[in-house]
């Protein structure tokens, strides 16, 4: 379970670990080496722990100084340990298994069985990079090589150094239980390959995410997530120790209770556990209420059911802070736009980048974080004319409501008649929506006629024309009646656009002439 390098070229190969097993290629590239990592139901949940020993000495390990909401109180090589760590989650879409690694921040010691990363204190040789000392099921521990110039990202790694969390992401998968893949799945670019690869690329950036294969050997060893997994949605309340946080999510057991689990900075797997807080009884099977111990650090907090097994997504929290804001919408362009079509709508303000709902009218929509500031969306055909209220929902609640108009600017045009004589046809053009239906009102009577929704019909002739031709052009005629002589027939075109609002035409007049 170690990498070691090619010395020609930025190459990462290894040996598989004796009791790794093999399967046909043509169904599966993964292998196993025996053991997973347990929930414990008793005095130990530390078998999905990871935490770091920082002792690195290289300067490139350690200057990523830009703090990171979703990985609260972690920097440089703890952040690039505690994101390899995170590419094996069950909430992230690459691997969305029954798995789920919990941050524990740093230790002092890189023991065995801790389950933790650290700087070896001499060269491993022989090209290794890194290796994972098993066995699995009681703990491991991961020693990183300390003659390779080692990156903490995020960005790509410049020259010969090597990439902190794409060889984390591998041997971390070794943690877990799974073997090298095997070396058919390892061909070609860099793109796509498994992370379990016995020969990686380059600088082990592409290392980062999960292939299929990858997860599918996740799968192997935990399964499919249960339908009974717990799920933190999000937290609010207070983030201060001593204080009430509370957790929102679902299947929470109701009536019932759950452990709560922080990051604390731990040192073993055994024993009592800092940072748990025990039978917590659930509020619902969406809420639960904890009051946060003096243990707690910056990092996650998870749901852990000891008797089920079950552990929940691990959710950031940056203990001692203010709880983060709910997000602030400030502008929603444009401010009108067509019902027929309408088109993008872009909503400006702050707090989007964990924005989880949009809502638009009252309905959820897809929608696009474009940054912080901005998001996108498809606005939705609307139920009627009108004001528009638009919210967005992050971890942390929902902002205040923006706003657009929809309206009509789409109408048909009525652009032609043919002349007004007693007995012959008189004939109409006009030009709109070519999706749409129409129909032709036509009389002597002036008031008859009205731009946009009306309720009020009299006097007039209804005539029924179907959709325009593929030019976005209609026509309809009728025989002028006798008796109409010397009088002026006003007309206009209605369309329906399917929600119960008419869109009218200008109004055009004709004279009979005889």
């Amino acid at each position: 379970m170690n990498f070691t390098r090619i010395q020609s070229a930025l190459l990462l190969t290894g040996a598989l670990a004796a009791s790794a097993t093999l399967s046909s290629p043509s169904l599966r590239g993964f292998t196993t080496i025996g053991g997973s990592l347990g929930v414990a139901t008793t005095g130990n949940g530390y078998q999905r722990d990871v935490r770091i020993q920082d002792n690195s000495t290289d300067p490139q390990s350690h200057d990523n100084n830009v703090p990171d909401a979703s990985h609260p109180g972690a920097l440089g090589a703890q952040l690039a340990v505690w994101k390899a760590a995170q590419a094996w989650n069950s909430n992230v879409p690459s691997a969305a298994k029954n798995f789920d690694y919990d941050w524990q921040g740093t230790t002092t010691a890189n023991n065995p069985s801790q389950n933790t990363v650290g700087w070896g204190a001499s060269n491993c040789g022989g090209g290794t990079l890194a290796f994972t000392e098993p066995p699995i099921a009681d703990g491991w521990r991961i020693v990183v090589c300390p003659e390779w110039t080692w990156a903490d990202g995020p960005g790509s790694p410049a020259g010969g150094q090597i990439d902190i969390q794409g060889v984390m992401a591998h041997e971390l998968g070794h943690a877990l239980g799974l073997g090298h893949a095997q070396s058919n799945f390892c061909t070609g670019s860099c793109t796509n390959r498994s992370t379990m690869c016995p020969v990686i690329c380059s600088n082990g950036v592409s290392e980062r995410d999960l292939a299929p294969d990858d997860a599918g050997g996740l799968q192997s060893i935990y399964g499919a997530i249960p339908g009974n997994k717990p799920t933190i949605t999000s937290i609010g309340g207070s983030f201060q120790v001593g204080q009430t946080l509370v957790i929102n999510g679902t299947n929470f057991p109701f009536p019932g209770t759950v452990n709560v689990k922080f990051t604390a900075g731990t040192t073993t797997n055994t024993g009592a556990i800092p940072g748990v807080v025990f039978n917590v009884a659930t509020t619902s099977s969406n809420q639960v209420s904890v009051t946060i111990p003096a243990a707690a650090l910056k990092g996650n907090v998870l749901i852990w059911e000891p008797t089920p097994g079950l552990l929940s997504n691990p959710f950031p929290i940056d203990v001692g802070a203010p709880p983060p804001a709910p997000p602030v919408i400030t502008n929603v362009s444009p401010s009108q736009t067509d019902a027929f079509s309408p088109g993008l709508i872009t909503v400006s303000g702050s707090g989007f980048t964990s924005a989880t709902q949009v809502v638009s009218g009252g309905v959820s929509v897809g929608f696009t974080v474009v940054n912080d500031n901005s998001i996108t969306y498809g606005g939705p055909q609307p139920s009627a004319l009108g004001a528009v209220l638009v919210t967005v929902t992050n971890p942390f609640g929902t902002s205040n409501s923006g706003s657009f108009t929809y309206v009509e600017t789409n109408p048909p045009e009525l652009v032609t008649t043919g002349f007004g004589l007693t007995g012959q046809p008189l004939i109409w053009t006009f030009g709109g929506p070519a999706s749409n239906q129409y129909f032709l009102i036509w009389g002597v009577d002036p008031t008859t006629f009205v731009y946009g929704p009306f309720n009020i019909l009299v006097n007039f002739e209804l005539v029924a024309i179907g959709s325009l031709d593929a030019a976005g052009l209609g026509g309809a005629q009728i025989v002028v009646p006798p008796g109409l002589t010397g009088a002026i027939v006003y007309s206009q075109v209605l369309t329906f656009d399917g929600i119960a609002t008419i869109l009218a035409s200008n109004i055009f007049s004709t004279s009979i002439i005889f």
